[in-house]
């Protein structure tokens, strides 16, 4: 063994960036408040850490920004909710802590390449098929979406 490495097997060191229970905290905090307005101040306030040090650790765990994140979940819910179908992408859009129905709709259609209200149509009318051609085609746009 070489000074300074752990000589016990059961001391991992933790993978880097937000530790478990902040992550889990930060987590259950926005999928609470999805739908609404908040800021990095309030998810790292939730998670006990600084703001600064929390976007960076946060990013470093997950891969983007907590704010990113947040609206990737947002999206994601959207996708449920527009399957469904059972409420106007107005509600939806007010639902998810939108602006408007016009910034849902431009952010829908960055992330997926396809206006809510086709992703909608397609999902109700074309069966599985089409709603999984279609989910797999929003899926490749965030792929190649910039955070």
């Amino acid at each position: 063994m070489h000074a300074g490495q752990d000589t016990h097997p059961a001391i991992q060191r933790s993978a880097p960036g937000l530790n478990e229970r902040a992550f889990l905290r930060a987590d259950a905090f926005i999928l609470r408040n999805l739908g609404r307005n908040f800021t990095l101040a309030d998810v790292a306030a939730a998670a006990c850490i600084s703001r600064f040090h929390f976007a960076r650790q946060f990013c470093q765990r997950v891969g983007c920004s907590p704010m990113a994140y947040v609206m990737r979940l947002r999206l994601e819910r959207a996708k449920e909710m527009l399957a469904r179908g059972d409420q106007r992408i107005a509600d939806t859009a007010a639902a998810l802590g939108f602006y408007d129905q016009s910034h849902f709709t431009r952010t829908f259609r960055r992330a997926t390449c396809v206006s809510p209200r086709a992703f909608s149509h397609e999902c109700r009318h074309a069966g599985t098929t089409g709603a999984t051609r279609i989910l797999r085609l929003s899926d490749t746009a965030q792929a190649n979406a910039h955070p």
